[in-house]
């Protein structure tokens, strides 16, 4: 499929125009989660304040990313106990409304996690915004609110960030918990549910559902904890389903070729990942006494046990998350047979690591593994179809390209950005965008080798994911939200 047939049934099937008879980048990754421009314009490599930025507009703390409908761009915020959805003129750069509920309770967070993560979501007519220490609320596109689904605040191991979505004339939201996970399809214009679908046995779950049109019918392709399953858009029953994978489901998953990419990421068999050390080697680095024991005050001293190496730092797992898993005895010292509970508890888990490339089943054949690429794999930024190839971006700038037919490497290489990536890829005009958390943006050019276009420092840290619409790429920053031309 090419990249304009690909534009045009992303246009068609999932809102790439809103109702002002504009193109629109409505939910997060833009038209279907895919990713991609939902038009031709020519885009920017070189994202410089300095050359080429048409305004910047300073915005409250927040994760959510833009999402863009006609002349308005919405994103969420948080401040202290309030969660604003906010309205940004495309044309100015200037704050045309913002409007705050209160949070019943503030969930809890991973800290690297935001109180407002997922993306909203617009139509044309009105915006949604979904925060996990609120629930939904409803404005149209003056700011006027229309109603409003408050949710009881459920546990979640590192806090909500999954995105509503619009779907075929449906509001979808995806809430995975620890206590209640469902689907759940409502009626844009009230908030009333239409159907809903709990889904028994996932937990905490941070993937944002993607729909796609199969055999004639409309699916929506939801990653949860250990599965990927497909469920029928009209009532929400189940089509297809495949186990294996991990059991921290952050990525969206991408579609092309008939096929749905994922990424599944096990630290433990991942060949990337710093391993646990032996307990032997901790007593030679942190037992300052000698007695062969590990007291608290000595394991306080361990930087990590597990590391991500590729982000810094960032994400690493010190001997002291540990303490009430391990201390058994409440001796307040860890020996050496307390310690073994860590390989024991790690070794259990054996899902997939690896770029999946899952081939849905028909009446007469199976839903099956296509085709799995083991190395690369990113934890958080969700893979990117474009033409016919399947990008990632992982954690030090790693970017690696596979052949989406057939899961060959087509390139990977570095990208000189360091640190750990949390915004996912997108492409447009034959680039590829990807952003590290340490602020810069990377642009590549879509083909058969690593080229890197240009390198934007933009010295802010980026969690979010860059839109793109009509010749502007806008990125959100912690401190602002930049178009560039």
């Amino acid at each position: 499929m090419t990249i304009s047939t690909t534009i045009l049934l992303a246009t068609l099937l999932f809102g790439g125009a809103d109702g002002e008879g504009g193109e629109s980048w409505g939910q997060f990754r833009g038209p279907g989660g895919r990713g991609v421009a939902p038009d031709a314009a020519p885009l920017p490599a070189v994202l410089d304040p300095a050359q080429n930025l048409a305004w910047k507009c300073a915005v409250p703390a927040g994760h959510s990313s833009p999402v863009i409908s006609g002349e308005r761009i919405f994103l969420t915020a948080a401040v202290e106990n309030e969660l604003e959805t906010i309205c940004i003129d495309r044309a100015t750069g200037a704050i045309a409304w913002r409007h705050a509920v209160e949070a019943q309770a503030s969930e809890r967070l991973h800290p690297v996690n935001s109180a407002a993560a997922p993306s909203p979501a617009t139509d044309g007519e009105r915006v949604y915004a979904y925060f996990g220490s609120f629930g939904l609320v409803c404005y149209d596109l003056a700011g006027e609110e229309l109603w409003r689904r408050e949710m009881s605040v459920e546990p979640n191991t590192f806090g909500t960030a999954s995105s509503p979505i619009l779907a075929d004339g449906l509001l979808i939201l995806a809430r995975d918990t620890n206590s209640a996970s469902f689907l759940e399809a409502m009626d844009p214009e009230s908030g009333e549910t239409i159907w809903r679908t709990e889904r028994e046995g996932f937990q905490s779950g941070w993937s944002t559902p993607v729909l796609w049109e199969r055999e004639g019918e409309l699916e929506l392709v939801v990653y949860g904890v250990w599965w990927v399953k497909a469920y029928d858009l009209a009532d929400g029953s189940e089509r297809w389903a495949v186990p294996g994978m991990t059991d921290e489901p952050i990525v969206t998953p991408a579609l092309g070729d008939g096929l749905v990419f994922v990424t599944s990421y096990n630290m433990n068999t991942n060949p990337e990942v710093v391993g646990l050390p032996e307990y032997a080697t901790l007593l030679q680095e942190l037992d300052d006494d000698g007695d062969g024991v590990l007291s608290f005050a000595e394991a306080d001293e361990n930087v990590s046990i597990l590391s991500r190496a590729d982000a810094d730092g960032e994400g690493d797992h010190p001997l002291r998350l540990f303490y009430g898993f391990l201390d058994a005895d409440h001796d307040r010292r860890i020996s050496a047979e307390e310690y073994r509970k860590i390989f024991d508890w790690l070794g259990q888990y054996e899902h997939a690591n690896g770029l999946i490339a899952i081939r849905p089943g028909t009446g007469e054949r199976a839903t099956e593994i296509a085709w799995q690429y083991p190395h690369g794999v990113p934890e958080c930024p969700s893979p990117l179809y474009y033409d016919g190839r399947v990008y990632m971006v992982k954690n030090g700038g790693t970017a690696t390209c596979v052949d989406a037919r057939t899961g060959e490497l087509v390139f990977q290489g570095r990208l000189d950005s360091r640190g750990p990536c949390y915004s996912s890829p997108v492409a447009g005009d034959g680039k590829i965008y990807t952003a590290s958390a340490r602020g810069v943006v990377t642009v590549l050019a879509a083909g058969d080798e690593l080229k890197i276009l240009a390198q934007n420092d933009l010295g802010e840290r980026i969690m979010a994911t860059p839109a793109l619409l009509g010749g502007r790429v806008y990125v959100r920053t912690d401190e602002a939200l930049y178009a560039f031309k």
